[in-house]
């Protein structure tokens, strides 16, 4: 009885280990976490959030866009999927009008994908969900955070 108790946590302890190492190399993709839809406030906030992680998702929107808030919990949902490994943050576009306009933000709202803190990809206008996962998971592939 003994033996097959000590066999079964070894077991379980090797199954822990392996998840672990699995995960430790997509752990290193950020620095600094900012909560799941966490809204800037200013350039410099947008910078950090937009450079602590390899892979980050910022989403532009007006506080009146009726896709936008149709897209929040969309953001949200697929945000908090991966949030171990990118930053999903938000940016209002009157608030980033100059920014928005250097990344030819045309409407709202546009997600940014930005890897190593470069524009890398937008998805403008609402996405459902699956076609917003696919987006994120696409770049993080390419970020190497997958």
């Amino acid at each position: 009885m003994e033996s097959n108790t000590s066999n079964e946590l070894e077991l379980i302890l090797r199954k822990k280990a392996a998840e672990l190492l699995a995960r430790r190399g997509r752990g290193d993709c950020c620095t600094t976490r900012y909560p799941v839809a966490y809204e800037v406030q200013s350039l410099e906030e947008l910078n950090r959030a937009v450079k602590s992680c390899r892979i980050s998702f910022v989403m532009f929107f007006g506080r009146v866009c009726p896709y936008c808030r149709a897209f929040d919990p969309i953001f949200r949902h697929v945000g908090s999927k991966y949030q171990e490994v990118a930053n999903f943050v938000k940016a209002e576009v009157e608030r980033f009008a100059f920014t928005a306009a250097a990344l030819g933000i045309m409407g709202t709202p546009t997600t940014f994908a930005f890897v190593d803190g470069a524009p890398a990809d937008a998805l403008p206008g609402f996405a459902i969900a699956p076609v917003f996962e696919e987006f994120v998971q696409r770049h993080l592939q390419r970020a190497r955070c997958a």
